[in-house]
């Protein structure tokens, strides 16, 4: 079975301190919108992006060629010149999105779609999944270990490290979930923080 978060541990691994790392193209299932973190219309887009991952899986376990479904991630903006934290919650927007091999073809993900949103039609997200190649390419991240509401001091010092090095951001605030946070305590929850970057 191939295991991508096994096959591509620079991408899925981080320190607790800020560190530079380069990463390459690589294609994802993803799906948008705007919401505040939990709330139903985010709920259901992780339960969308899950369903269609493993009905993937499924599919791709008949073809002989089973993949283990890497955990979930998210890109996080706002549309307006104040900073992220000054915006009501509900006015963020974010992109979900899972790593998925590179044999996983287009028409197999719109099949799922149709026999999924036929079996589940309270998944209002489901029409909204697509694969995307995503090319993040030098980038800085820090591993946070704690609730999300503290994610901001972790961001302070990846901040720090991008000044220090004459860096500035270059793309998305971007999670990696690396635990499950329905099931695990919030001081022990571990999510990688990323910032792709460039030279000032």
């Amino acid at each position: 079975m191939l295991n991508l978060m096994k096959e591509n541990k620079t991408y899925y691994q981080a320190s607790r301190h800020p560190e530079l790392i380069e990463l390459s193209k690589a294609p994802f299932l993803t799906v948008s919108d705007k919401g505040a973190p939990g709330s139903p219309t985010h709920m259901s887009a992780i339960e969308s992006i899950h369903t269609v991952a493993y009905a993937l899986k499924a599919i791709y376990i008949e073809l002989g060629k089973d993949f283990a479904v890497p955990v979930l991630e998210g890109l996080w903006w706002v549309e307006e010149e104040r900073p992220a934290l000054e915006v009501p919650t509900e006015e963020w927007y974010w992109k979900l999105i899972i790593r998925v091999p590179e044999f996983v073809l287009n028409e197999h993900l719109e099949q799922v779609k149709q026999n999924i949103q036929r079996n589940n039609p309270e998944l209002s997200h489901i029409q909204m999944i697509d694969i995307e190649l995503i090319e993040e390419g030098l980038s800085v991240q820090m591993l946070h270990i704690g609730p999300y509401e503290k994610e901001p001091e972790t961001v302070q010092q990846i901040e720090a490290f991008m000044n220090k090095h004459n860096l500035v951001q270059n793309g998305l605030h971007h999670e990696i979930y690396l635990s499950d946070f329905q099931t695990t305590p919030p001081d022990k929850i571990q999510t990688i923080l990323r910032y792709p970057v460039k030279n000032k």
